[in-house]
């Protein structure tokens, strides 16, 4: 799921999602016209609020699925990212979960930014972007998003505490780290606005500090353990997980 200005990169990220071995629906807006061959894709179009607003929109007829994947229309996908990303989440239990941002990339925190040697992280704090995991469970805690939020910033710090409460695991997963630099951060609206609307979403709500998104995080994971076995009922084939 996902809200796109220029179709070029996210019609990229499309492609590698869909070679993955996993069952992948596609839920996108534009905030114009669909271009060709977005039609399929595209659920609604020339939207006119804010991100995460806008994400609102499609969230009304999201389908069920195992994993939510929300990306932004600026990010490059490593390849064979959707297949490790979520191999990764189950193994660790992860049920928020975002890739790492590489070292050239325009990562708002500490925590986001690619650790060497490192396959994955758990964390107290996963970013509203460029790309989250939400698991079903998580969804549930996190749908709808806040309707008043245009630009998303603090909804983060809301997101840790709600994860926390309700004993989920959160993670960053270095192994997978995206590419987040074609444009910067607040380049399509403005930085302060941004600001002062999460300074004020923040002052009404429970959340966790920054502190928790500034270090490296709470363990890394250098070798996955070994993944749990899967017992399908009897008579049913195992699954393979969905995602959106």
């Amino acid at each position: 799921m996902g809200i796109y200005r220029n179709a070029e990169p996210i019609r990229a990220a499309v492609t590698e999602l869909r070679a993955s071995r996993h069952e992948v629906k596609i839920h996108l807006g534009a905030m114009g016209d669909v271009p060709p061959g977005m039609q399929a894709d595209t659920g609604a179009d020339h939207l006119v609020a804010g991100k995460f607003q806008n994400l609102n929109v499609l969230v009304q007829d999201l389908p069920e699925v195992d994993w939510l994947v929300i990306i932004d229309d600026d990010v490059v996908l490593p390849h064979g990212f959707l297949d490790l990303a979520i191999e990764v989440c189950e193994r660790l239990d992860l049920a928020l979960a975002q890739p790492a941002q590489t070292r050239f990339s325009n990562a708002n925190w500490a925590v986001a930014k690619r650790r060497l040697l490192s396959i994955a992280r758990t964390t107290r704090f996963v970013e509203i972007g460029p790309v989250t995991l939400v698991r079903a469970d998580a969804a549930k805690l996190l749908l709808p998003f806040p309707a008043d939020l245009r630009w998303g910033w603090g909804l983060d710090f809301q997101w840790a505490r709600l994860m926390e409460d309700a004993g989920l695991t959160m993670g960053v997963i270095d192994a997978a780290a995206v590419v987040h630099a074609s444009r910067k951060v607040a380049s399509t609206y403005s930085w302060d606005a941004a600001q002062e609307e999460g300074r004020e979403f923040l002052r009404g709500v429970d959340h966790l500090p920054n502190d928790v998104a500034k270090g490296r995080g709470l363990r890394t994971y250098r070798v996955l353990p070994r993944r749990r076995s899967v017992v399908a009922l009897a008579g049913e084939p195992e699954r393979t997980a969905r995602s959106t």
